[in-house]
């Protein structure tokens, strides 16, 4: 570990890096002309200017959520692409009954705003209330509650059918 010394007008602080943060600081110090102090006060700021941790953290789950969802996407492309190039690739699945058995007809259709759904309850067997679904992800869908919009994940919800759909 190495050891160094910050001064400021007022406080003495004696730190320890490790040999490749102190390294990494020395280059920074070589780059920006800088003080190993200055630099270390200035990421000592950037870090107490921070928001809150929780909602840095909500943020960066968020984010990482968001992400699992585009990749989530481009696969289910991917694998419904590869689908389509080996129905193209083979003439003898070119009828409509052959083209059924390799690409079946989804009996389940997505969820979409304007949906009814039932909520599971947390740690129970049991469903809350009909709701209506306002916005819907990958992974995701909204409600509109008497408590104002709540997100569930979509395995927990079970879609009810209108009696206009019937």
């Amino acid at each position: 570990m190495e050891h160094s010394k910050l001064q400021s007008p007022n406080h003495l602080m004696t730190i320890e890096l490790s040999s490749e943060l102190y390294t990494a600081l020395l280059k920074q110090v070589k780059t920006t002309g800088k003080t190993e102090t200055e630099l270390v006060v200035e990421g000592l700021r950037q870090i107490l200017s921070q928001p809150d941790g929780k909602n840095t953290e909500k943020d960066r789950l968020a984010i990482l959520e968001a992400n699992l969802e585009k990749k989530l996407k481009q696969y289910v492309d991917s694998l419904i692409k590869d689908r389509q190039s080996n129905v193209a690739a083979n003439p003898e699945i070119s009828d409509r009954k052959s083209l059924e058995r390799v690409l079946p007809i989804p009996t389940i259709r997505p969820l979409q705003v304007g949906d009814r759904v039932l909520i599971l309850e947390p740690d129970s067997p049991y469903y809350m209330a009909k709701l209506l679904v306002i916005r819907t992800s990958l992974i995701r869908a909204t409600v509109d509650t008497d408590t104002g919009e709540k997100t569930f994940l979509k395995r927990d919800l079970r879609f009810v059918e209108s009696s206009s759909e019937k």
